[in-house]
């Protein structure tokens, strides 16, 4: 996997993440439908800077802008019919999609490379990005069972993607407020997962740092 190609490379991809999650706050406010068609503009858009900050291969960039072009296919057909079906494929296409930008995420920023502020934004958007998959793994679960989260009303995706966001981030970092609780099997199996994965993925984030810092100064001592 190659480096970087600039220094604003995490940078970028870290603002693209954040607004994702600060428009699902936002135009949750926005009465009606047209808070949840904004945000789904502002999610194509931020997607699509993000792809572009990683500077993948071609073939990873044709499949995950492809991906996001399908997204945005469905997110307008949905608009306009009420079958669930698009709802599904819509939530499942992001999942691979966030699948493969946390792949080329942790291929650029674990174990080397200089330990720099590009790198901690880019362990920070890794961070970030664990959250959103299983956001959309549990969007997934409540567009099959709309009870699976207690405490959270569920009308589609988009419209409790901020409260399921919170929930994801509350779990990822093992901080469990109880405001909201899985009651399905299945999203209570993500829910101990996600906690597992948030604890490990910070031991691996600091040997990764400490690892990369060791070696610099070896090589620095050899100079």
């Amino acid at each position: 996997m190659k480096e970087p190609a600039n220094e604003s490379d995490f940078f970028l991809l870290l603002g693209s993440l954040l607004t994702i999650l600060f428009s699902s706050a936002v135009v949750h406010q926005i009465p009606g439908t047209w808070g949840q068609n904004l945000f789904s503009l502002v999610l194509i858009l931020a997607l699509v800077g993000g792809i572009w900050s990683l500077h993948a291969s071609r073939r990873w960039q044709l499949f995950l802008l492809g991906t996001v072009g399908l997204v945005a296919g469905l997110a307008v057909v949905s608009r306009f019919s009420a079958w669930l079906v698009f709802d599904y494929l819509s939530l499942l296409l992001m999942v691979l999609l966030f699948l493969g930008m946390l792949r080329l995420t942790a291929g650029r920023v674990l174990f080397h490379g200089r330990v720099d502020a590009n790198r901690l934004a880019g362990s920070l958007s890794l961070y970030l990005l664990l959250g959103l998959v299983w956001t959309l793994m549990y969007l997934v679960v409540l567009t099959l069972d709309a009870q699976a989260l207690k405490g959270l009303a569920f009308e589609n995706w988009r419209h409790a993607f901020p409260d399921v966001a919170y929930f994801s981030f509350v779990t990822l970092t093992t901080l469990g407020y109880g405001d909201i609780l899985p009651r399905d099997p299945l999203a209570r199996f993500l829910a101990y997962l996600e906690a597992v994965t948030g604890v490990f993925y910070l031991a691996i984030v600091v040997a990764s740092l400490v690892s990369i810092a060791i070696q610099e100064a070896r090589d620095e001592d050899r100079d």
